[in-house]
């Protein structure tokens, strides 16, 4: 085998990976997980400093902010689907 036909057939096994690499990344695009739905209601609790703001349903953490303003706000836009913790 020269080098020119050495050259083609890795260049082929290439262009094979890339077309396996393609598909796995559709593949795991089309797996991804729903986005959360946005909570029905916060409450906010006081914890050494740090408010907590927590989905009213299910308990679990929204996030965290320094003062109990800012953690209002961002309840209310997380309740609005406008925020991100």
């Amino acid at each position: 085998m020269n080098a020119i036909q050495q050259a083609k057939a890795t260049i082929q096994s290439l262009a094979a990976l890339m077309r396996g690499t393609q598909q796995a990344r559709a593949a795991f695009a089309a797996k991804r997980m729903p986005a959360v739905p946005a909570p029905r209601a916060t409450q906010l609790y006081v914890f050494s400093g740090m408010v907590h703001v927590r989905d009213a349903d299910t308990g679990r953490v929204l996030g965290f902010r320094q003062s109990y303003l800012e953690a209002e706000q961002l309840g209310r836009d997380l309740v609005s689907g406008q925020g991100a913790a």
